[in-house]
């Protein structure tokens, strides 16, 4: 039996309020397709930094329904790269987030926020089915449960990563079938380290994740062009730039797990 998270304070479930017209230009981006978006549910994993620039995107291009997934409480100095604002300072992250979401709703989306880390929501079996998952966590274990789970639900995930010293990032989609994360990062599963607080955090190369993140949700939900699996971008020079399609690794053990 799945729980009621309906009735608990630490869940939120809101609705956007529809803005007749608002959908006008983005429905003349060839391969974008309204209908099929405002069909879409995308589940969030994480509520900070990388899905502070993601969330805000889809609900204004009209998404069905958004869920997010976060244990962490906003701090003040959060305010400087993510969705939050003063208020919100003590309160947890989903939940604070799916607030900020609201007024940025063109449509009468679905929006629901939970206070569980991905690992909390699988264990105590949450409904997690989705079109799309977004991981934008800075946790390689939470990244590989993110991957099982949802490759064995035939769901594509997009991860999203920023380097430590905040100057380049990366994007990389798996799909339904094909390369997952193992087969990107080989030795992702033996890293169980966490990040160190107080590490370099800012906006900018957030941003260009989140733009990055929301393409490619567009190109997994509609036919908008994509010819890339995975792409980074640095700020400071061209080093960490590059696009390309990562193929699945022979032997990729990460592939043969499903969900318990």
């Amino acid at each position: 039996m799945r729980p009621a998270f309906i009735d608990s304070p630490t869940s939120i479930r809101l609705r956007g309020k529809p803005i007749p017209g608002a959908e006008d230009r983005q429905q003349r981006i060839p391969g974008f397709d309204q209908a099929v978006y405002s069909r879409s549910h995308v589940l969030c994993i994480g509520a900070g930094g990388l899905i502070s620039h993601s969330a805000p995107t889809l609900v204004r291009k009209g998404s069905g329904a958004i869920t997010l997934l976060d244990n962490d409480f906003v701090e003040a100095s959060n305010l400087n790269r993510q969705r939050f604002y003063a208020r919100d300072v003590g309160h947890n992250k989903a939940i604070a987030l799916a607030h900020s979401l609201q007024p940025e709703c063109i449509a009468a989306t679905h929006i629901s926020g939970y206070a569980l880390r991905l690992e909390e929501a699988i264990a105590r079996g949450a409904d997690l089915s989705c079109d799309v998952a977004i991981c934008g966590v800075d946790n390689n274990p939470t990244r590989v449960a993110a991957s099982r789970y949802f490759r064995s639900g035939a769901i594509p995930v997009v991860f999203t990563a920023v380097s430590a010293d905040a100057d380049h990032g990366y994007v990389f989609i798996q799909d339904v079938k094909g390369p997952c994360i193992e087969c990107l990062f080989p030795d992702i599963v033996n890293d169980d380290r966490f990040p160190c607080p107080g590490t370099p955090a800012i906006s900018d190369v957030l941003q260009l994740m989140g733009a990055l993140c929301v393409y490619s949700v567009d190109t997994l939900l509609t036919k908008r062009r994509r010819m890339w699996n995975y792409r980074a971008i640095g700020l400071s020079d061209g080093a960490f730039d590059g696009c390309s399609y990562i193929p699945r690794r022979n032997g990729c053990s990460h592939l043969q797990h499903s969900r318990s």
